[in-house]
């Protein structure tokens, strides 16, 4: 990824950035487990495109239905063996964040149809498997690495980002969207579709 000049408001948020992985990686500090992976860090590439993709369950998903909440966008594929791993632990935090506004959506890329279905049939998710058959998405986005993970703020602005694979059962899903400043949600905010469902 490519690094510019950057403008004064620019710096402005790779200091909030920063501090905000900083309180992050503090968090899961104060938590049960003894090393604490650093997989997570600031995001520095600037905005992120939108996009709409289908869902394998047959549904068109768009980021946007994610404003408002922490957004995890995971990228993977069916025959990555760190993602194999990493998609359980996933589930879970999905499944503890439940009451939080958390929105965990994955991207399967340049793959069949059917074999994202089959694999989804031996490997159940609780979240929407969204599929990036041309890598569109991937490319839009700068992902060279598969597993990687691109964190959103409530704005869908990027905040953090992994190309690894990443223990979730170590991250408390209200550390993180306390540090990226999403706890306080606005009531007339409407409630995104499609977030933690299949």
């Amino acid at each position: 990824m490519e690094h510019g000049v950057r403008s004064p408001a620019r710096t402005d948020q790779s200091l909030r950035t920063l501090a905000a992985a900083a309180a992050l990686a503090s968090a899961l500090a104060s938590g049960p487990a003894q090393a604490v992976t650093m997989e997570l860090e600031p995001w520095h590439d600037g905005a992120l495109p939108n996009f709409t993709l289908p869902a394998a369950d047959g549904r068109d998903i768009a980021l946007e239905t994610g404003r408002g909440r922490v957004v995890l966008v995971h990228f993977f594929a069916t025959w990555c063996e760190p993602c194999q791993d990493e998609l359980p632990a996933l589930r879970r935090f999905a499944q503890r964040a439940a009451s939080d506004p958390i929105v965990v959506m994955a991207i399967s890329v340049a793959e069949v149809d059917l074999r994202v279905r089959r694999f989804l049939e031996t490997m159940p998710l609780n979240f929407p498997v969204l599929l990036d058959r041309d890598r569109a998405v991937a490319k839009a986005w700068n992902i060279s690495a598969l597993p990687s993970t691109v964190i959103l703020d409530r704005t869908l602005a990027p905040r953090l980002v992994a190309q690894t694979d990443v223990a979730w059962d170590r991250i408390d899903p209200r550390a993180l969207v306390d540090t990226l400043g999403a706890a306080r949600i606005p009531k007339s905010s409407p409630s995104p579709t499609g977030s933690n469902d299949r």
